[in-house]
């Protein structure tokens, strides 16, 4: 299975309690063939609201660290464990 196929497998799931609280399913993002992966716990407000991992105030530390190493998101594959914001988790 690609990662394309496993998002698209869970871009709707519903077999939690965590899918009624969040606005959409945070997959991963970046390089899928890169050789350096960055893991967060899970989505924040952001990261809920764009769809995107690793986009509020850590996100911004990440650029500039990647950055700082000669990489950018581009070079890197980025995601979270768990794939939906908990409830009051990093309100913004």
């Amino acid at each position: 299975m690609t990662l394309q196929e496993l998002h698209d497998s869970i871009k709707d799931c519903q077999r939690c309690r965590l899918a009624s609280g969040r606005t959409q399913v945070v997959f991963g993002t970046g390089n899928s063939h890169a050789k350096i992966m960055f893991v967060g716990e899970a989505p924040g407000f952001y990261e809920d609201k764009q769809g995107i991992p690793f986009v509020g105030a850590a996100g911004k530390l990440l650029n500039e660290l990647l950055e700082d190493a000669g990489l950018s998101r581009d070079d890197v594959y980025i995601a979270n464990v768990i794939k939906c914001r908990p409830p009051d988790n990093r309100d913004g």
